[in-house]
């Protein structure tokens, strides 16, 4: 059986035991498993992000035998949304399975998020003996948030105790709120809740050390649990109480699902998954480990973070010393080879019309190479699969410009695995082919700014340029200022202008459409060449009319130019408009011009036989 994963997050606790549970039944079963997803995601920059999301299209999703979904570990920046659309759009799509998150329309092996908190908190109330008890809550926008506020909830009122709005605090299911939690529930008499319960592990935990470091004791001040017994939450000290959902239970009864289905075995859309409570000091259970070896884990655990910073560095230099393609591929090749944490690893590139393998290493031994294969492989035929093996691919990319993706075979070792270095040797190779690139045009144009943040043929700003001022005018931008606009234009009929007058005319019209474009424009407006005949412009909002004299304008100055040129075609644009509510949706607002553009693009073409993209 042919599998396709999504994962992301890999190098946390929970989406790595899934990875090496998924690797164990590969080995097991005979099954070749291919998982797509990131290491992780910042959640700054919106932009970013999409470099990141391109790696969930490269699979082509038909030619899987099923598809298992982690779509919780895809949560930032809007990945799982864009992937839910893909699936869902998707023809002949294969068996889905979601793990740990109910996604309407596919299998789902979930645990009873809302039994699971009502089990936790009913402990909590054993042991405080009151109904002072705060809830930390996950991210407001998942279902498995709210219905483990409805467990909690659930038992509060079992027990008679009054559920208080200003002891709920809305967390983000991370480890990176704990000051702000702790001054969330420490009352001005210093004084905090008798029991907190946490959604899950990695806010509880992040409260715990932050109240342990403004001097309070666990649990003789305060109780605090949490959910999904990561390991961390049984080496901290105090040890963490928790509620296991065992990933490798998850992983395996996903697997389990997809053979029965395949079998024509009848299967439930809903799959319970059983678990158990998990009773350690931070609620007054006994101590679960040694003082001592703690502080040989802290001591190892510090001189390993000062290796891995200083390798860092080291590596950042190294990269910065490189001036072609060919050494940062290399350089890449041997610092993953390095890690010792996978047997075989490709570095694949985006070409205009296929795809080229850049090099790899296999046994030890690196190669680089200029292979191409076509966009409906992942791989070139040489490389196909002889025995069962589980491959993990990888974006390669510089913010949102995407170069290609990366393929790695991890080595199945319980003690080494996945970690930050895999994430940071990506991340400025893209980097690296970004600089490069530019370097090979130093040559040909003396001033490197403009270079980087100007189309040549047109004269507007290209895709840099256009992130670059988008970014600057909404980040900062006050609430009483006009509302923004993105527009996504795009031309007509260039392939035609190309296939029947030549490229040179197709330049002219791009430059036609261009000028109009920019002539349209006003204040702070601008526009971008995105790439080949697709445009982008910023509208300001500063009156009622504004997208509607921004439309008529552009068509007006089109009409004056066909005139003018007087040739066997027109040039013409299809405009989509779409208002930015706000920085963090800005991609969500392009996306939007872009489906509005397409759309006018479908109706010309229906009304017109001639017409020709």
């Amino acid at each position: 059986m042919n599998i396709c994963a999504f994962i992301g997050d890999m190098y946390r606790d929970y989406s790595s035991m899934i990875i090496r549970t998924l690797m164990s039944i590969s080995k097991e079963r005979g099954h070749n498993i291919d998982i797509f997803g990131n290491c992780a995601v910042s959640n700054e920059n919106p932009l970013h992000a999409e470099g990141l999301k391109s790696i969930l299209s490269v699979p082509t999703l038909s030619d899987y035998d099923g598809i298992i979904l982690c779509s919780d570990t895809l949560n930032h920046a809007g990945l799982s949304k864009s992937l839910m659309e893909r699936l869902k759009s998707t023809e002949d799509l294969p068996p889905v399975v979601s793990i740990r998150s109910d996604e309407e329309g596919f299998y789902n092996i979930i645990p009873d998020n809302r039994r699971i908190m009502y089990e936790v908190t009913r402990h909590i109330i054993e042991q405080c003996g009151c109904g002072d008890i705060g809830f930390l809550m996950g991210r407001d926008d998942l279902k498995d948030s709210h219905d483990r506020l409805q467990g909690f909830k659930d038992a509060m009122e079992e027990a008679g105790y009054e559920v208080r709005e200003d002891l709920i605090f809305h967390g983000n299911y991370w480890v990176d709120q704990g000051p702000e939690t702790a001054d969330f529930f420490v009352r001005e008499d210093g004084t905090v809740p008798r029991g907190i319960v946490s959604s899950n592990d990695y806010m509880a935990l992040a409260l715990l050390d932050e109240l342990i470091l403004r001097g309070y004791k666990i649990p003789e001040d305060t109780m605090i649990a949490g959910v999904d017994n990561q390991p961390m939450s049984a080496t901290r000290i105090p040890s963490l109480t928790t509620f296991e959902i065992p990933a490798d239970y998850l992983a395996r009864t996903a697997v389990d699902t997809l053979e029965d289905i395949l079998s024509g075995k009848s299967v439930a859309d809903h799959i319970g998954v059983p678990g158990k409570l998990i009773v350690r000091e931070s609620t007054g259970g006994s101590a679960s480990h040694d003082i001592g070896d703690a502080y040989l884990r802290l001591d190892a655990m510090e001189r390993d973070y000062h290796l891995k910073t200083s390798a860092f560095i080291v590596l950042s230099s190294e990269y910065e010393d490189i001036m072609n393609f060919k050494s940062s591929i290399e350089l890449t090749l041997t610092s993953l080879m390095s890690t010792s944490l996978f047997s075989m690893g490709f570095l694949c590139r985006y070409c205009e019309n296929d795809r080229e393998l850049m090099g790899y290493f296999v046994n030890g031994q690196i190669q680089i190479s200029s292979g191409r294969f076509p966009n409906d492989r992942l791989l070139p035929e040489d490389f196909d699969r002889k025995d069962p093996r589980t491959y993990l691919y990888l974006p390669i990319c510089y913010k949102n410009e995407v170069y290609g993706y990366c393929i790695l075979e991890p080595i199945m070792d319980p003690d080494k695995f996945f970690d930050e270095r895999l994430e940071y040797i990506l991340m400025i190779f893209g980097h690296s082919l970004n600089r490069i690139r530019l370097y090979d045009k130093l040559f040909e144009v003396a001033d490197v700014m403009d270079l980087y943040v100007r189309d040549e043929l047109t004269g507007l700003s290209n895709r840099r340029g256009f992130e670059n001022k988008i970014s600057e005018l909404l980040r900062h931008r006050s609430s009483d200022a006009p509302k923004v606009a993105v527009a996504s234009i795009d031309m007509d009929s260039l392939k035609y202008i190309n296939d029947t007058f030549g490229h040179a005319e197709g330049d002219k019209a791009i430059k036609t459409v261009a000028s109009c474009i920019n002539s349209s424009l006003s204040g702070e407006e601008f526009a971008a060449r995105m790439g080949g005949d697709e445009f982008a412009a910023v509208i300001i909002l500063d009156n009622q009319g504004r997208i509607g004299q921004f439309i008529r304008s552009i068509r007006k100055f089109l009409d004056e130019e066909n005139e003018k040129i007087d040739k066997d075609y027109k040039v013409g644009v299809s405009i989509g408009i779409c208002e930015v509510p706000d920085w963090n949706h800005l991609m969500e607002s392009m996306n939007s011009a872009d489906q509005a553009m397409y759309t006018e693009k479908r109706i010309k073409k229906n009304r017109s036989d001639d017409y020709r993209r």
